[in-house]
């Protein structure tokens, strides 16, 4: 399975619905977008992390939307370079749930096939 932005989205929001976020320490999200997203919203999001990672070109956001839940965002590739002979992007993550909106810069670099968060 591959890891991206999700494996900690999906650990966030299950947490988040569950009461537990408080004490994983994921309660920052109760009152984000993200708080508030279910799979289906999770799994469209991740989709667009990964068509964003595949990207050519920077600058071209990928858009999604669940309107069943009124949920929706964009990723965008901002950069692509190397760290360390690893491949590495910057993705700028919108999200959005109703009114509420948040939006982040995450860099992302491969390694073993995997694209993990850059520590």
């Amino acid at each position: 399975m591959r890891r991206s932005l999700l494996g900690f989205t999906v650990a966030a929001g299950l947490l988040t619905g569950s009461g537990m976020a408080a004490a994983a320490g994921f309660g920052f999200l109760a009152e984000t977008p993200m708080g508030r997203f279910n799979a289906d919203d999770l799994k469209l999001m991740n989709g667009a992390i990964d068509q964003a990672l595949a990207a050519a070109e920077p600058g071209t956001p990928v858009r999604w939307a669940n309107e069943q839940t009124a949920s929706s965002g964009e990723v965008t590739l901002q950069r692509a370079f190397e760290n360390s002979g690893r491949p590495c992007r910057d993705l700028r993550v919108v999200n959005r749930h109703r009114r509420l909106e948040a939006a982040g810069v995450y860099t992302m670099c491969r390694e073993d096939g995997q694209w993990t968060l850059a520590q």
